[in-house]
């Protein structure tokens, strides 16, 4: 055998080694961490607003986003929250000491 025919038989091979675990490794991996944002929802659920006591009439509007975060080899989604510009017609404001840091 070749050395150009050796390299292409270990290039196919590898490569179908590689999609062959990469579909039996997805749908376990699915099953255990489900992306939250593969998941359908209104921007207001997202959206949080707050007020302070000092400054009661300044409001300030948070969404909550998600972080892909390798853990153990392991994907897993932590929250945050991404301040945003407050729309003309804001949810009713949770009044706080502070506010929520990011």
């Amino acid at each position: 055998m070749s050395k150009a025919t050796l390299r292409i038989f270990s290039v196919a091979a590898g490569t179908f080694f590689c999609l062959a675990a990469g579909v039996w490794v997805s749908p376990e991996s699915e099953a255990h961490t489900s992306p939250p944002y593969g998941r359908i929802e209104s921007a207001d659920t997202n959206l949080k607003c707050y007020k302070t006591i000092r400054d009661p009439y300044s409001v300030v509007c948070y969404r909550l986003s998600y972080r892909p975060l390798l853990k153990n080899g392991r994907f897993t989604f932590v929250p945050f929250l991404v301040q945003v510009p407050t729309p003309s017609n804001p949810p009713p404001p949770i009044i706080v000491d502070e506010l929520p840091s990011t």
